[in-house]
């Protein structure tokens, strides 16, 4: 009876490991130019220093991804390399292809946050379908510390592969982080900052109605962006008109902190 019940718990516990490691490598499939930023003349001759951070939930520190067994049992894609020296290596090295001049002390300072490193893979009949997505926040900053420009950009890749094959994740992985880091580069507000040529935050924003303001936000929210993020997106756009109580009761009612709230009162213009 115990040779019984071992063999049973043997099974029981093989049926309960669906965890697959991943060794994270940069290995692009998308070499088309598309891929690149179109890097505004002269901003290569500005050098900036370049400081990568982790903002991703604590929850996902090491898990890169989930995927679906044969039987749609859901199971981790954990990784065996520490993803935000993985991500900030990868950053440094096609930003330097692309002509980037990143050097420490300089008067600039680009601060990304990894806001999403993900990949999902699903089972099918034969092989899986896979998507990879990746999010950072940005900041740049000038020598005083002083925000001159600041955004968000994302990028994504699907498409079928092999079942549970590292080799796609990798491959998938690396496609979205090349479109995110492009992305990243080819915001203009960003490249008009980095070349002194605009006032970056300073400018005016246009004034917005507090429900389309509310609409922004609760997209943003939807995307999985951090109050932090939020409160940053709204301290830099202008209200229209005051939020009222009624307007007030609808943030709240979408499900956004009090604090966010708060950073949109901070918005709403000065009675006349």
């Amino acid at each position: 009876m115990s040779a019984v019940m071992s063999v049973a718990a043997g099974f029981s516990y093989a049926d309960s490991v669906k965890e697959r490691t991943l060794t994270l490598q940069f290995v692009p499939q998308d070499t088309d130019a598309t891929s690149s930023p179109k890097l505004a003349e002269g901003l290569t001759s500005r050098p900036i220093n370049l400081a990568f951070k982790d903002g991703r939930p604590a929850s996902e520190v090491g898990l890169v991804g989930e995927g679906t067994d044969d039987d749609d049992h859901l199971f981790p894609w954990k990784s065996t390399t520490p993803v935000v020296e993985f991500a900030n290596g990868v950053l440094v090295r096609i930003a330097q292809g692309w002509g980037v001049r990143i050097e420490p002390g300089s008067p600039l300072t680009l601060d990304v946050r990894l806001i999403r490193f993900f990949i999902s893979e699903k089972d099918q009949a034969v092989g899986s379908s896979y998507a990879a997505e990746v999010r950072l926040a940005y900041e740049l900053r000038g020598r005083a510390g002083d925000i001159l420009n600041s955004g968000v950009a994302s990028g994504d890749a699907s498409r079928y592969g092999r079942k549970r094959s590292a080799d796609n994740c990798n491959e998938l992985l690396s496609d979205a982080m090349k479109q995110a880091y492009a992305s990243l580069f080819d915001q203009q507000g960003l490249q008009a900052a980095w070349s002194g040529k605009a006032p970056g935050v300073d400018a005016k924003p246009t004034a917005l109605t507090p429900s389309a303001l509310l609409a922004d936000v609760v997209a943003l929210k939807n995307q999985g962006f951090s109050p932090e993020l939020l409160i940053g997106y709204i301290s830099r756009q202008m209200l229209s008109v005051p939020l009222t109580a009624q307007d007030m009761m609808m943030w709240k009612g979408a499900g956004l902190h009090e604090s966010v709230i708060q950073a949109a009162l901070d918005r709403s213009p000065n009675p006349k």
